[in-house]
């Protein structure tokens, strides 16, 4: 059993006409329209509302948390020198 099927009939290439050729020629209006779509200009975060209260929260939780950490560093300092006296 064959697995494959071959076209060996020749279609008629379908060739566009001068108009559309034209059409498409206009290389500077397709290189304007890279840009807008490649080079989007971005907000930056500071601006972006949303972003940046994420990231003032990221950072407050980081606070805590480190704070948190002193605090238990310093406890466990005071009891090994309330142990030892």
């Amino acid at each position: 059993m064959k697995q494959y099927k071959i076209n060996r009939t020749k279609k008629a290439r379908l060739i566009p006409s001068d108009e559309e050729i034209a059409k498409y020629r206009d290389f500077n209006r397709l290189q304007v329209r890279y840009n807008d779509f490649t080079k989007r200009a971005k907000v930056p975060l500071y601006k972006n509302k949303k972003m940046f209260l994420f990231l003032m929260l990221i950072g407050l939780v980081a606070w805590l948390v480190s704070e948190g950490l002193l605090e238990e560093d310093n406890q466990k300092n005071e009891e090994k020198i309330e142990v030892s006296k």
